[in-house]
């Protein structure tokens, strides 16, 4: 989990406000296609494949493979949230009213629309973005409990 601020927190992803994740946001200009899928698209790993979709590529990346133009992706994720929201002012009065932005399923390290968002927040108050992640849980493997 990706926190940014305070409580209460703006949950952007499927769990949430809806309109916030990258899997419902849909650009005008796309052919109706979503951000996420737009992002999964781009990416081009090893063996060359690209235009994926995102359950094909997030599987193709459980197996080991990693996008070989992982900065490219990522500044095309934050031009898309930029877009969404110039095509969609009313989230970003959304946004601004939030004192915090969460994405449940964020993680660090990874492109996340939690990032992207607060980013977008503190340029459209005029404040310079503090990327203080809170309370982000400890990995699957160290809560399990053991028997022995």
């Amino acid at each position: 989990m990706l926190r940014y601020g305070t409580e209460p927190f703006l949950e952007c992803s499927t769990r949430g406000e809806r309109r916030l994740s990258p899997y419902n946001a849909r650009l005008k200009d796309s052919g109706g296609r979503t951000i996420e899928e737009l992002y999964q698209a781009r990416k081009v790993f090893k063996d060359g494949r690209t235009g994926l979709s995102p359950a094909d590529a997030k599987a193709f990346q459980k197996l080991g493979h990693r996008a070989t133009n992982y900065e490219e992706c990522q500044a095309l994720f934050s031009r898309l949230w930029d877009q969404y929201l110039q095509e969609n002012p009313h989230l970003l009065r959304l946004l601004t009213q939030a004192s915090g932005i969460s994405d449940m399923f964020g993680q660090r390290g990874n492109t996340c629309q939690a990032t992207e968002l607060w980013r977008i927040r503190c340029a459209a108050l005029g404040v310079e973005p503090e990327y203080e992640i809170w309370e982000t849980p400890e990995p699957r493997e160290s809560r399990q409990l053991s028997f022995f």
